[in-house]
């Protein structure tokens, strides 16, 4: 299969689905042979962000390229190895064979040596509220900047038991965390311990 621009590149052709279209080897050359004739391509099709996730994807591996080697994987072939490996369609499983399937390497699979890695800004962009209140005008959308010496992002061990990350603050002073069920998602200050200071990226066991 090739790819055909219908306004040539040289004519100020775009390099957008609706000016693309997939041909056959055969009516490529029949096009181009002015045998056979495209008017337009897809319609209706909103393609500015599959253009920008692949522009996204390509950044990606450039910059991964940086660091180490890059090679690419497609989701059929992890879901063949997996099934060989009698394994369930979990991240980590996914992880697990996208790492050892070029190789076809097979390690025993424990959930204990796998890890969560999360993102969480460190602050918010957004200065104000979208709408005005009545009496107060525009209201900053982030009231406490830190709390008790705390700050967003930060690892802190609340009451001797759990490590959790601060996700905001409440106008209260009080510090929220993720919801997780049996655990605290807010807690005062006073009852929490500093690990560490503003983290963006948090690294937790995944447990069973």
């Amino acid at each position: 299969m090739e790819v055909h621009h219908i306004i040539p590149k040289s004519k100020g052709g775009k390099d957008t689905v609706k000016n693309l279209v997939t041909l056959c080897g055969s009516c490529h050359k029949k096009v181009h042979k002015g045998k056979m004739k495209i008017n337009e391509g897809a319609d209706g099709f909103k393609d500015r962000t599959a253009q920008r996730t692949m522009q996204g994807k390509a950044y990606m591996y450039a910059e991964l390229g940086k660091t180490a080697q890059v090679k690419k994987v497609f989701g059929y072939q992890t879901s063949e190895f997996m099934k060989s490996l009698n394994l369930q369609k979990e991240h980590d499983t996914d992880a697990l064979c996208m790492a050892t399937l070029l190789k076809k390497q097979i390690i025993p699979y424990d959930r204990n040596n796998f890890y969560m890695i999360s993102f969480r800004a460190k602050q918010t962009r957004r200065i104000y509220h979208d709408l005005p209140q009545k009496g107060r005008g525009r209201v900053k959308y982030q009231v406490n900047e830190q709390s008790g010496g705390f700050k967003k992002g930060d690892i802190v061990l609340v009451k001797d038991k759990w490590i959790k990350q601060i996700s905001s603050i409440y106008s209260s002073g009080s510090l929220a965390f993720r919801r997780i069920r049996g655990e605290p998602s807010g807690c005062t200050p006073k009852k929490c311990k500093l690990k560490k200071k503003s983290c963006s990226v948090l690294w937790q066991k995944a447990f069973l």
